[in-house]
């Protein structure tokens, strides 16, 4: 992936984007699965997107040689939550102030996380191949503008998947992980590469009510879901 692709054209059109009527309708009301309401509205729309995006999680996986199930997984965890339009525009421009104010190069900025798939931008530069650290304030909101297309934001997590599977197994096949490694990169997705891997691994096995349990939590919800993730992408 190179630099050219930090510009891209951004489609207004296709699934509707998470919005503040979304987030109300989830968060402010009650869980009711007959009005769709609360946490039941929460998981109809993750489900429809990811229903409504199979396809192009399928050739993006592909692409970047790694499980469509991961890719999926992750998906799932992220899609929803606060509106994604408030993030690139609000959000980071606060950041940006904070960033101005305390004098750091884009450090708080750059932890602004974009798109369905929520990424950090700065995580997302370094995936494109591009020093976050070098990106002006304009510059960080096109590349923000550009993880609301779906299909260019699906595809950079797809690549960041692949990196973060690299970091802790080099030079393995990523597109065939056990669960151990499905774990590890969903749960590096979630806390970044800070934590040693064994701390995470080990985390798997403890017991359950064990704080150190949290390292692996994003990772096994994953994998708790493989079932229904895997009948939508089969379109089963």
């Amino acid at each position: 992936m190179n630099e050219s692709l930090l510009f891209c054209d951004v489609d207004e059109y296709g699934f509707p984007h998470w919005n503040g009527f979304d987030a109300f309708r989830w968060y402010a009301l009650p869980t009711n699965w007959g009005f769709m309401t609360g946490n039941a509205y929460l998981w109809l729309y993750k489900t429809s997107w990811l229903i409504y995006h199979r396809n192009m999680i399928k050739q993006y996986a592909k692409e970047a040689e790694i499980p469509a199930f991961l890719l999926a997984g992750v998906a799932v965890s992220e899609v929803g939550g606060m509106p994604e339009r408030f993030k690139g525009l609000g959000v980071l421009q606060a950041r940006q102030v904070l960033d101005e104010l305390t004098g750091e190069e884009n450090h708080y900025s750059n932890k602004t996380s974009v798109g369905s798939i929520a990424i950090q931008l700065g995580v997302a530069a370094e995936t494109l191949g591009i020093d976050p650290t070098t990106l002006d304030h304009f510059q960080q909101f096109r590349l923000a503008n550009c993880l609301l297309d779906n299909s260019f934001n699906i595809r950079v997590v797809a690549f960041h998947l692949r990196d973060l599977i690299l970091y802790d197994n080099p030079g393995i096949n990523t597109a065939m992980l056990t669960d151990e490694q499905i774990i590890l990169a969903g749960s590096r997705y979630n806390r970044g590469t800070q934590r040693l891997d064994s701390d995470i691994k080990n985390s798997i096995h403890d017991p359950i009510g064990s704080p150190t349990r949290e390292y692996s939590e994003y990772g096994r919800r994953i994998l708790q879901k493989k079932e229904a993730i895997m009948r939508i992408l089969e379109g089963r």
